[in-house]
This record gives C-alpha cells, sequence and structure tokens, in this order.
C-alpha cells in the first residue's frame, strides 16, 4: 500500500514550503506526492524542484499553461501516471491546497479510517472518507478548531440526493480508495463540476459509501486569495443574506443564488451525461427527479424538493431554497 498525494500549487509560492514541511514530516512516511504548479510566475516551481531533489518520495510537474481553476487542476492531474497507477489496487489517494498544513498524524488516521471502511464493505466499492479541519489566520491563529462546527456542515447528511444541492466534503480533507479512482478517471474531465470535491462527493455517493471522522487533523488557511475560504454560520446572518439585509441588495441576493442553483443543475446534467448508463437505478432516479426541478412550477418545485430529499441540513437554508431555486 501507498498513499498517493496531489499537492496542486495555483496561488504562487506563499505557504508552499510550510505545506511541504508538514507533508514530508508526516508520522506514516509510505506516500508519494504529486507537487504540481500550474505555471505561477514566480518561485513556485524552483520550491517544487528542491522538494523533489532532497526527498525521492516526491514528483514536481509543471504546467506550462494555466489550467483555469482549482478544480480543473485537480481533476486533470488526478489522471496523471505519477498520481494513479490502474496497477497499483491497493493505493490510496488524497488531495491538498499549497496553503494548508498537515497534522503530523494526518496521513496516518486516514488511512486507518478508510482500512477500517474497506474491511467493512469491501475494497471493490468506492471508498471516500472526509476529517475535519481546524480554521485559522494567515499568521496560523486559530479562528475554529472545527470547519465542519464552524460553517454548521452535516456529514452524516451523505446520501446522493442531499449532496446534489449541497457538498459537505472538502478537497483537502479527503482520502479515497483505488475503487473510486478507477471510476472518476475511467470518464472526461467534467466542464461543469461547481468544484472537484462537490464532482468526487456524488461520484461516491452514487456508487459507494461516504465515511466522516471527526477530528480536525489538518489548519485550513484563511487569507486574501482564498478561492472560496470558510464563513461562520448562523442561522440571523444567513438569512439576512438571503433577504438583501446585509450590504447587498435582495436583487444582488437573487441573482446569486440563481447562479448558484443554475451551477447545480448544469453539474448534474453533466453527472447524468457521463454516468447516466452505469448508474444504479436509484440513484438514477434520483437524478432524473433532480434534473425535473427545473422545469416545475412553484409549488411543484416545493413539492419535488421535500420528496426527493433534495434539502439542505438546516430549516432555514431549506426555506431559502424553498423560496429561491
Amino acid at each position: 500500500m501507498t498513499s498517493r498525494i496531489l499537492l496542486c500549487s495555483y496561488r504562487g509560492e506563499a505557504y508552499l514550503e510550510e505545506q511541504l514541511a508538514s507533508i514530508e514530516g508526516q508520522t506514516e512516511r509510505n506516500f508519494r506526492l504529486l507537487l504540481s504548479d500550474d505555471a505561477s510566475p514566480d518561485r513556485s516551481f524552483a520550491i517544487a524542484e528542491a522538494a523533489a531533489a532532497r526527498d525521492a518520495r516526491v514528483t514536481a510537474l509543471r504546467r506550462d499553461k494555466g489550467s483555469g481553476s482549482a478544480a480543473r487542476h485537480f481533476l486533470e492531474r488526478l489522471r496523471d501516471p505519477a498520481f494513479f497507477s490502474a496497477a497499483d489496487v491497493d493505493d490510496y489517494y488524497l488531495f491538498s491546497d499549497q496553503d494548508d498544513c498537515w497534522h503530523r498524524d494526518k496521513l496516518a488516521r486516514q488511512v486507518r479510517a478508510i482500512r477500517a471502511m474497506e474491511r467493512r464493505y469491501g475494497s471493490k466499492v468506492p471508498l471516500l472518507l472526509h476529517c475535519d479541519l481546524r480554521v485559522v489566520s494567515a499568521d496560523g491563529t486559530e479562528i475554529a478548531p472545527s470547519y465542519v462546527r464552524y460553517q454548521k456542515m452535516s456529514p452524516a447528511r451523505r446520501r446522493f440526493c442531499q449532496l446534489l444541492v449541497q457538498n459537505n466534503v472538502t478537497g483537502g480533507a479527503m482520502i479515497m480508495n483505488h475503487a473510486l479512482m478507477r471510476l472518476l478517471v475511467a470518464h472526461p474531465v467534467p466542464e461543469n463540476a461547481v468544484m472537484h470535491d462537490h464532482w468526487i462527493a456524488l461520484v461516491a455517493a452514487a456508487f459507494g459509501k461516504i465515511g466522516f471522522l471527526d477530528r480536525a487533523l489538518y489548519d485550513y488557511r484563511q487569507h486574501g486569495d482564498n478561492v472560496l475560504g470558510a464563513k461562520k454560520g448562523g442561522a440571523l446572518s444567513e438569512m439576512k443574506r438571503r433577504l438583501g439585509l446585509s450590504g447587498e441588495s435582495l436583487k444582488e441576493m437573487n441573482e446569486k443564488s440563481g447562479a448558484a442553483y443554475r451551477a447545480l443543475f448544469l453539474q448534474a446534467e453533466e453527472f447524468r451525461r457521463q454516468y447516466g448508463k452505469e448508474l444504479p437505478a436509484e440513484a438514477k432516479k434520483t437524478l432524473d427527479d433532480f434534473l425535473a426541478l427545473q422545469h416545475k412550477t412553484r409549488l411543484g418545485k416545493a413539492v419535488g424538493i421535500l420528496r426527493g430529499g433534495f434539502t439542505f441540513n438546516l430549516p432555514h437554508r431549506t426555506l431559502g431554497e424553498l423560496l429561491f431555486l
């Protein structure tokens, strides 16, 4: 067994050396690291080459042209032979952002946990396991000990119908088994994935199992260049945003909500194009029912959302869905 880690550098050199050190210092020593630089204009690739020179487990690759997004960078690179080998059926696969910082036992704990899942479900079942993370500031000061609780997420909501509308899997928190990776690389890079972690979570939910390790195993750094970032969840603040009472106009909020739901439907349509013929019957019906929502009346959408289980994890979030979908 070898754990294969894909670290994508796409925000420049900031924090990259610290993250490399945290991976190289893992208590679980059996891993290979593919460090992919997304055509950064600074010292990022030089840092990657230095890491490869000092550690035989590290391979440094550089894109000549930027991928355009973090999601595309990850989804394209996971097909690289340096990261995925069809022959290595016992391997596990993880992602890393350059500005994270892994706790020393992250890899060891996640490997133990996904092995336990394989003993329960079998290694031929596509499996994804994700963990909690600690939210920190740019200088490493703790903002929240648990990202899941800070965001008011619900990892137990792992059904396909639930993940179609609300992802709760973070890319850097995932570990995947070989069966899931084979399923991912057997299909083209999706053009309409909302994010790489959301797409992978959908594949795992539709064809296999998702597990959660309720322990913060790395630091998720908040700074000015975050692609998404962590925002504290709360009913009052979220309802204010929904109703246009947080500084943004109601029109702006409606436009944002509409764009978010259109992106979910585009992702679902792409998922049906790529996996429709392989989907288990129950998942296929769920996907068809979700896509049918966009053609229904307001009342029909509300009934379809509740009947199909396409709900959010908190009542006020589902209420917003019923109002704005």
